[in-house]
């Protein structure tokens, strides 16, 4: 006898909600990958609240999926091509063709299921207990055993990994070029064995796949360090993401990421005569690889970095400094030495935003004025009007005085939005990151237009690089091309 376990079949969210739709992407950092799985075309991967979908062949990512929470096994159906995820308190089945979404709850821990023709098999932690979930109403049966011959999704053991003994010593690292600590290990968390090739999952490593004829392997970066993202950069042909853990490299021709990982935290970085900057703590590095050479200490941490034709600029939370091209010694650079968050350089003049206010150099003068008596943590240029965003979350503009003076307008202008926490620009619009989305100002119209091609959450930054736009909320990464903007 078998007794049924009745239970309602609800709607689940995902994002992208429609991978076959929706224009944005999502960026999943490396994490812990807990389960693989593949189909003749791809392998799937689950790290940490991502569903990874790489191409078999090429070994390269072609699209990633936020499940909203914490998947611990994914299976591959060859009956139906759908995928069903194993979570905490429910079994969602993923249909691939669709990408439309169904979850099953369930009242036990899944240790290990097996996918047949109609039905989903399920053995629980609880004292291994054995269930079959009907695919087709959703009903949940215990049973007292299990078909022969079936193949089982399950968490990796020591065991598992032992049996493959090059895998030893069973951990990754970092080379020296690529890593300050090269000796911390990133443990095997997930094998997959299709028959033809291993595919391994590892802690903070990325995948790597085997081909168990020749052992040859290759392994892929899916995506930055991890998300805690504090800004985005652009250096000769790359996209730069800086986090706690280092720097994440991504080149949008082939897709590829690389990454550096420091000890100390990267707080900004300036791509500057082809060399790469970066600030740490209260020092400013040249770096090459992981090697670095100091190039300026300060008495106070560093909150920001810019540079110009001639001149790298820091701001501390002691003030602002500059250094000359062909000298090493850092001069103090405006009038306050308060906190600078922002310092932004155009033809003109060297804007300076920090805690008590806004400033300005006029290169030809060679004067400092103030601008605004109110904190300033951003500066942007938009066809070539100033705009600032205030420690209060509001966006001021000053009108270009590159035309006649006595035509000009130069007064301040409060645009009239609230809760702004970021700006940037692609030249022609301002793009904000709000607590309901990402809209863009349009100075031609003077209107705000939102982004609908984005969900309609809150950000905290919003970065524009190139013809990309990255939009930050609550540790996730969204990526949209800028033509699908509208």
């Amino acid at each position: 006898m078998t007794t049924l376990v009745l239970f309602l079949l609800t709607q689940s969210d995902i994002y992208p909600q429609n991978l076959a739709w929706d224009r944005y992407s999502m960026m999943a950092p490396l994490g812990r990958v807990t389960s693989i799985a593949s189909s003749n075309q791809h392998v799937f991967a689950l790290s940490d609240d991502y569903l990874l979908f790489i191409d078999k062949y090429t070994f390269r990512m072609e699209n990633t999926i936020y499940l909203n929470r914490s998947a611990e096994l994914v299976g591959y159906d060859p009956y139906t091509t759908d995928l069903w995820i194993a979570c905490r308190d429910n079994l969602i089945r993923l249909m691939t063709t669709s990408y439309s979404l169904r979850q099953f709850p369930i009242q036990f821990t899944v240790s290990q299921f097996s996918i047949d023709v109609d039905k989903i098999y399920i053995e629980s932690n609880r004292d291994g207990q054995k269930y079959a979930l009907d695919k087709i109403t959703g009903v949940v049966s215990a049973v007292t055993s299990f078909p022969r011959n079936l193949t089982w999704y399950k968490k990796v053991s020591n065991s598992d990994i032992m049996q493959y003994p090059f895998l030893s010593p069973y951990y990754f690292s970092d080379d020296i070029q690529t890593s300050q600590i090269p000796f911390e290990r990133y443990p095997i968390t997930a094998i997959h064995d299709d028959g033809m090739n291993l595919y391994v999952g590892t802690d903070r490593y990325g995948l790597l796949k085997y081909n168990k004829i020749s052992w040859q392997s290759q392994r892929i970066v899916n995506g930055p360090l991890d998300s805690r993202v504090i800004a985005v950069r652009k250096t000769d042909d790359r996209i730069v993401l800086i986090s706690n853990s280092g720097i994440s490299y991504f080149t949008p021709q082939t897709g590829i990421w690389d990454y550096q990982r420091f000890r100390d935290a990267v707080v900004d970085l300036v791509y500057y005569s082809e060399q790469i900057y970066v600030a740490r703590r209260n020092s400013v590095f040249r770096i090459a690889g992981t090697m670095e050479f100091p190039v300026g200490t300060f008495n106070k941490d560093i909150l920001s970095l810019a540079h110009d034709e001639r001149n790298i600029y820091i701001g501390t939370r002691s003030g602002a400094y500059r250094i000359i091209e062909g000298t090493s010694e850092p001069v103090l650079f405006g009038p306050t030495t308060h906190a600078v968050n922002i310092i932004y350089a155009t033809a003109r003049s060297v804007y300076v935003g920090g805690e008590l206010g806004m400033y300005e150099y006029d290169r030809e003068a060679g004067e400092w004025s103030t601008v605004l008596n109110f904190g300033t943590k951003d500066i942007v240029e938009v066809a070539g009007d100033i705009y600032s965003l205030g420690t209060n979350n509001q966006i001021i503009r000053h009108p270009s005085a590159t035309v006649d003076s006595a035509t000009i307008d130069t007064a301040w202008v409060l645009l009239p939005y609230f809760n702004v926490y970021d700006i940037d620009t692609d030249g022609t619009v301002l793009y904000c990151a709000t607590y309901s989305g990402i809209y863009y100002y349009e100075p031609v119209s003077a209107q705000y237009r939102i982004i609908y091609n984005l969900p309609r959450v809150a950000y905290d930054h919003v970065f524009v690089v190139d013809d990309r736009l990255f939009a930050l909320s609550k540790g996730l990464i969204y990526s949209l091309p800028l033509e699908y903007r509208d």
